[in-house]
Order: C-alpha cells, then sequence, then structure tokens
C-alpha cells in the first residue's frame, strides 16, 4: 500500500497544505495511452507533481494529441515521448505502467510488464489506493450519471467542500488527491473499464450502488459475464463495515444481491416495485424500511428512470445522515443533468433535446418511452456511431411507433440501424460524417410542434473525442440555428 506525506506551500498567502507521495519520486513511470480525455492528462500532472520520471506511450500521434500536448506543464522535468505506436522495452524497463482505461487487459504489451514483474496501475485502482477518505462508488448501464450528480448534491448539503465529485463523469479522480483528508468523501461515477482496474487489484468502494445491467461495451468485454463481473467488483471486496446498494427492480442487479446476501458487508435494497425493500418508492412517495421519509412531486425532471435514479441517491444519503428536510431542497434544485434528455432550446417551433450520453440501445429505448406519447410520429431521432455489440432491434418498433425520421451518423452501428428499418415508413437520412449537416437536415425534416434529439445508442469515438465533445458540439450547432 502506498504511503503519503505532506508539504506546506504558500499560496497567495495562504499556507496550502499539500500531499505528497515521496515513494514515487525518481520512479520510471510509463504513460501507456494518454488519451484525449482528463484522466490521463490528470495522471501525468500527478506523476510531475510527485518528482516521476515520466514516458509518455501513445498509438495517436502528437497531432491528434496536439491539444492534450498543449496543456502539460512539465515543471522543469524532462518527459519522454513515444507517439504513434509504442517500444516493447519501455514495457520491460519502466517500474510503474499506468494503462488509459480504453486498453483492454488483455494487451499484449501489457502481457510483457506483467512477465516482467511490473507494476500496473489505472487511475482509479491508483485513487483507491491512495485515498484517505471514504469513497462512493456508482455504477450500472444507465442511469449512474444522474445518481452520481443527485448523490453529491445530497452531500454536498450536509456536508458542504467535504464532498466531492470525480470518476466516469469526466472529472479526474486523481486531481482531488493533494487537498483530501480523512473528512472527505469522494463520490465516483464508475464506468465498467474502471471497475475491471478494482477487479485486479481486488479493491472495493465503502459504499456501492448499482443502477442496472444492460447488454453494453460487448466489443471491449469477452462477454455480457465480464462486463457483469466487472460490475460485480463494486461489492466484491468490500469489508464488514461497507455498504452495498442494489436496485432490484433489475433482474441482473437482483441476482448479484442475492448472491451477494451471505457477504459481510451491509446490504440494502431499493425498489419501485417491492414495499419490502428498504428504500421504495410508491408514485410520488419514498419510504424508508416502512416509512415515509421524502415526497419526490416537487423533482424538475420527470420520467420514471429519473425516479428511480433519485431513489438510489436518496437511499446512499441516509447512510451519511443526509435529512429529508435536506433532501427535499436539493430535489427542488436539481434541473437534470448535461446531457442527459437535457432541453437545449426552441427553434421555429421545433424543441432540441441533448441525450449524448445515451451510448446504449436501453437508452433509447428510455428516451423514446419518455418523449413518445407526447411526440408521437413528431420525433426526428439523430443516431449511430461506433457498435459495441449491441442488439438494435427492441428500438425498431419503438421507432416505428414515434419517429418522422432518424437521421444516421456514420459508424458501424448505424449501419445495423439502417438495415434493421430499411423496410420501414419512417424517414431514414443515412450516413452523416459532418455533424453539422446531420443537424441541420433533421431542422430541416422538422416542422412546428416536432422535437429533434440527440439519442446516439452508440460510440462517438470515430467522429468525437468522447460523448462530451459530441454533446457540447450538438448543443453549440443548436445555438446557431436560425
Amino acid at each position: 500500500m502506498y504511503t503519503a506525506c505532506r508539504d506546506s506551500v504558500a499560496i497567495g498567502g495562504t499556507i496550502v497544505v499539500m500531499k505528497k507521495f515521496p515513494q514515487f519520486k525518481d520512479k520510471k513511470v510509463l504513460i501507456f495511452g494518454l488519451g484525449l480525455n482528463d484522466g490521463g492528462l490528470g495522471m501525468v500532472d500527478f506523476f510531475i507533481d510527485q518528482g516521476a520520471k515520466i514516458t509518455i506511450t501513445d498509438g495517436k500521434t502528437a497531432e491528434q494529441l496536439e491539444k492534450t500536448l498543449a496543456k502539460i506543464d512539465t515543471k522543469g522535468l524532462s518527459i519522454v515521448y513515444k507517439l504513434g505506436g509504442h517500444d516493447e522495452q519501455d514495457f520491460r524497463e519502466h517500474d510503474i505502467i499506468i494503462r488509459n482505461p480504453a486498453i483492454k487487459p488483455d494487451n499484449p504489451y501489457l502481457e510483457i510488464a506483467r512477465k516482467a514483474g511490473k507494476t500496473i496501475e489505472m487511475e482509479m485502482s491508483l485513487f483507491y489506493k491512495l485515498a484517505p477518505c471514504k469513497i462512493i462508488g456508482i455504477s450500472g448501464t444507465k442511469g449512474k450519471s444522474t445518481t452520481t450528480t443527485l448523490t453529491y448534491l445530497l452531500l454536498h448539503k450536509k456536508f458542504g467542500n467535504l464532498a466531492v465529485l470525480a470518476g466516469n463523469i469526466g472529472k479526474s479522480a486523481i486531481r482531488e488527491l493533494p487537498n483530501l483528508t480523512d473528512k472527505h468523501i469522494v463520490v465516483l461515477e464508475m464506468s465498467s473499464f474502471q471497475l475491471d482496474a478494482l477487479r485486479e487489484a481486488q479493491l472495493s468502494p465503502n459504499i456501492g450502488l448499482l443502477t442496472n445491467i444492460y447488454e453494453d461495451h460487448l466489443n471491449w468485454h469477452k462477454d455480457l459475464a465480464d462486463y457483469i463481473d466487472c460490475k460485480k467488483t463494486l461489492f466484491t471486496f468490500q469489508k464488514e463495515s461497507d455498504i452495498a446498494i442494489f436496485n432490484i427492480d433489475d433482474p441482473r442487479v437482483s441476482h448479484i444481491h442475492e448472491q451477494m446476501r451471505t457477504g459481510k458487508q451491509i446490504s440494502l435494497t431499493f425498489s419501485s416495485n417491492s414495499a419490502t425493500a428498504d428504500y421504495h418508492r410508491n408514485e410520488f412517495e419514498i419510504f424508508e424500511k416502512g416509512e415515509k421519509l421524502v415526497d419526490l412531486n416537487m423533482l424538475r425532471i420527470d420520467g420514471d428512470h429519473n425516479y428511480q435514479n433519485a431513489l438510489g441517491a436518496i437511499a446512499i444519503a441516509r447512510q451519511l445522515g443526509v435529512t429529508p428536510q435536506q433532501i427535499q431542497e436539493v430535489l427542488q434544485e436539481f434541473t437534470g443533468v448535461e446531457g442527459r434528455q437535457q432541453f437545449v432550446r426552441e427553434v421555429g417551433g421545433v424543441s432540441f433535446y441533448n441525450d449524448t450520453t445515451a451510448t446504449a440501445m436501453e437508452a433509447m429505448l428510455v428516451a423514446l418511452q419518455r418523449f413518445g406519447p407526447k411526440y408521437t410520429g413528431k420525433i426526428l431521432m439523430i443516431s449511430g456511431g461506433m457498435d459495441k455489440g449491441m442488439d438494435y432491434s427492441p428500438v425498431f418498433p419503438l421507432w416505428e411507433k414515434y419517429a418522422k425520421a432518424i437521421i444516421l451518423l456514420e459508424g458501424t452501428a448505424s449501419e445495423k440501424m439502417a438495415e434493421g428499418m430499411k423496410n420501414s415508413h419512417v424517414r431514414v437520412e443515412k450516413y452523416f460524417g459532418d455533424f453539422a449537416k446531420a443537424v441541420a437536415t433533421a431542422y430541416e425534416i422538422a416542422e412546428p410542434g416536432d422535437m429533434v434529439i440527440l439519442c446516439p445508442g452508440a460510440a462517438s469515438f470515430n467522429m468525437f473525442i468522447n460523448e462530451f465533445d459530441r454533446g457540447e458540439k450538438y448543443v453549440n450547432l443548436v445555438h446557431q440555428l436560425k
């Protein structure tokens, strides 16, 4: 286990205590996959601060990584760059290999490092080993971003700045380390890739919550069983004082709950169907152990999925003493998470929504189930991208029922969608490598009273940095419409 010490530095006349990890000084660290997100950059900045000897290797070229590379402040350290490919010897000579979450665990370069006896870490496994405080980990195929954000807001209401939000929600966890104390509580959204790192390191959060499990990322995981096993890591290595929270309305999560019932940790459930769950929702009322706790009718985001997300967040918050009054206040203030069925604006009588984080087929179903009854025959959905091994057949009947047009971006998932709709009466426009043209086409087809929603149901990497980049570009394009 890693140890830490603290250095005091003066910033603007104020003494700030910064945590340092002297065991990393002069260690040879290989950043395997800098990537285009903040996680890789956060790891580089962290090891620069520790005085490590850093090499960055990435399959992308310097030109492709230009924006990320420009953000690196070496602070006088000499960094070695191996871009556009990898050198096997680097994996034998470096002390610590930091792998990017996108890199599969069976990558041949990682096998070289393992045979050489090297330490392999990911941002999340390293964070878990170094953080001195309580960690809450939230995962699931759908709903994890909303549940994570709402959990953080509930804890912030009670604990103020001692509550910290990070993880797969777009904020590097490792950046939070220097200021963390044993009084802090970190709320992490966790992807299956990040949980894979915890599985290898045999680590679990102090409080883990699983929203649901659907088929996803099957182009990365060996199979569905491996994907489910990664999600189980939320609970697998928990200790006696830790807490596991399950959405038992989801069959796969309920099955995991049954498997874990003999575990040492505290086990809690939440449900909209079973009144015997520890936290139960009955329409707009939430019950705790059978006693009414709070009302949901003031929540400003609608849809059963959002009520279920709120139920899970409340179950976590109550374990840390958040009061019913504090819960009510947060529910009244919460307007949702950017990129999750987010209303952007109305243009010429057409409503535009951004659901860029809907990267799974089930998320497409949720959007159609929410908006379909109100906009029957009036939905124009911008979808598609790179396939993750999903079956889109459940979407096609709802497109037939509710959609006016489907606008497909370039990608292998789009091809599967087009094939499924080839005999449909619904208009299908394909394949757009120019995102601006896709948005403009949707607007041209739309009439007053219609809605246009970016709801991809696929990965974004063939056209965008990530799903957040896709959503940001969409919002900007919508604001440019006249």
